[in-house]
């Protein structure tokens, strides 16, 4: 993520190209719902739910991105944060860097720079990986280390372990893979002089960027905090990502600590956060670098987790009734928890092409030229807004997000369901693991290809256009399903690879292409 806000000229055409957009979307809205345009009901049915979702998540993100003005640390800020420099006024803060397993040689570079930050503070590691080795590396590097003895409610317990045994008035909190600059505690805990703040999230930034999943993920978290988080900021509806924040202890205290019945302890306390009266704040400044998910499985993982908290939020976080909270975050969080349900349109849109190929059923009934017209406005504007805004986008950010579908119906469905909250697929090593994890993308790419077969054997003039049209989104959806199977195996080699070199190098690559991108 770069530093740098966009010019005003940028943001004066964004927000012309984002009122464009909103006509578009509403002119193809009506096309669509039109009785007359209606193709065969139940394929049209699906269209519609398709298109109303991604319809309403655009305009959702579009009226976030419009709030944000520009960023500029308001005069207190800058005056609090020359006094701490000066040494005046400077107050207690205990970082707490949260481990659960990690290896060593990344936990320790964590540890390190947390210890060696600018400003006085005391640093603690949270062991929940009981590990005598970073016991004795934290004795020897004279930082403490606190270890509880259970791991219930995972991060959400361990920090609040730690925090009835410290006492520092603010508290800073780090993933073990996440490295903080020097400077994060000047930059972030002056923004905490208003006595109303509860915490200051600053953005998760990604160096290992050599392949398929690191790259997708790195780039859908640039966009979300260069675009979502300065307008939710605007909004008082910035919500903690729980790590590269900081808190004040009088917040958490005031709501029990970090919620500890979800997974997704970080939305839920910054939910009751506002609901008591708190603000929140997002910094807009890289402070801490981390690792994004090296492997296609870890990647799943991760969006399983936050794909089940956002859906927790949603059918039980009152968000429409509960008290506390003005219109404006309500709406904010409701934006929230119903990203994910975008999934439900990308499998939509991939069997769309095979319904018309195999079974010859058609959402619309209009001529190409007509569908086209209302059709590739939205979509244009649709990309032109990212593009403008985050100052391009990379294909691998799509394909991650549209391969990871099947994991976020899974994760509505155990939140309906009530199921357990843990996402297991077996995945040891080799191909038939391998497939496993990507079984629900490999059966759509099984049939893409052949609604492909079928739709070019069954070519005549009489249905040219619509068959090619048909022909051509199979196979954009097919290729990427490919690459989704693909990572899967190419995963499965590295993972190989990565056995058979010897202990003492093992991550290392991964450490080196972090630190070229710090």
């Amino acid at each position: 993520m770069g530093e740098a806000e966009p010019t005003p000229d940028l943001q004066r055409v964004a927000r012309l190209v984002i009122l464009a957009g909103v006509v578009a979307a509403g002119a193809y809205l009506y096309f669509l719902l039109s009785p007359s345009h209606r193709g065969t009901p139940w394929v049209w049915a699906l269209a519609a739910v398709a298109e109303g979702l991604t319809i309403f998540q655009a305009l959702t993100v579009w009226w976030t991105v419009i709030a944000h003005g520009g960023h500029r640390d308001p005069a207190d800020v800058v005056a609090w944060r020359e006094r701490l420099l000066a040494g005046i006024d400077v107050p207690p803060v205990d970082v707490f860097v949260t481990v659960a397993g990690e290896p060593l040689e990344i936990v320790s570079r964590t540890v390190l720079a947390a210890r060696d930050m600018r400003l006085p503070h005391e640093t603690w590691v949270l062991d929940d990986g009981r590990s005598d080795e970073l016991r004795a590396f934290c004795e020897r590097t004279g930082v403490g280390y606190l270890r509880r003895p259970d791991r219930r409610h995972a991060k959400a317990g361990n920090v609040n372990a730690a925090l009835a045994r410290t006492s520092g008035e603010f508290v800073a909190i780090f993933d073990a893979d996440h490295v903080p600059t020097s400077d994060f505690l000047v930059e972030a805990l002056p923004h905490l002089v208003d006595r109303r703040v509860a915490f200051a999230q600053s953005p998760q930034w990604y160096g290992n960027r050599d392949h398929l999943v690191p790259i997708g993920a790195s780039e859908s978290q640039r966009i979300f905090y260069e675009l979502i988080c300065p307008g939710k900021n605007h909004f008082n509806a910035v919500f903690c990502v729980g790590t590269n924040v900081v808190f004040r202890r009088a917040a958490l205290a005031e709501v029990g600590g970090l919620y500890a019945e979800s997974l997704s302890e970080d939305i839920w306390t910054s939910l009751l956060l506002h609901r008591h009266g708190w603000r929140s704040v997002f910094v807009p400044k890289v402070l801490a670098r981390g690792l994004a998910p090296d492997t296609l499985r870890g990647y799943l993982k991760q969006q399983f987790r936050w794909a089940r908290g956002g859906f927790e939020l949603l059918f039980t976080g009152r968000l429409l009734r509960g008290g506390g909270l003005r219109l404006d975050q309500r709406l904010q969080y409701l934006f929230t928890s119903t990203h994910y349900l975008l999934a439900f349109a990308t499998l939509i849109f991939q069997l769309l092409p095979a319904a018309f190929l195999l079974l010859g059923d058609a959402p619309v009934r209009a001529g190409f030229t007509t569908w086209l017209a209302f059709y590739l406005p939205f979509s244009l504007l649709l990309l032109v807004v990212t593009y403008l805004q985050a100052g391009g986008f990379k294909i691998a950010a799509i394909v991650a997000s549209l391969g990871a579908a099947p994991v976020h119906v899974q994760a509505f469905l155990s939140v309906v369901l009530r199921r357990s909250s843990t996402w297991n697929v077996t995945n040891a090593r080799g191909s038939v693991q391998s497939i496993e994890l990507v079984l629900p993308q490999f059966a759509l790419l099984v049939v893409n290809l052949l609604a492909i077969g079928v739709g070019v054997a069954a070519l005549t003039p009489e249905n040219r256009t619509g068959t090619f049209l048909a022909i051509f989104w199979a196979a954009l959806q097919a290729l990427v399903l490919a690459r989704v199977v693909a990572e899967a195996f190419l995963d499965a080699a590295r993972q190989r690879r990565e056995l058979v070199r010897p202990p003492r190098q093992r991550g290392r690559r991964s450490e080196a292409e972090f630190a070229r991108g710090a």
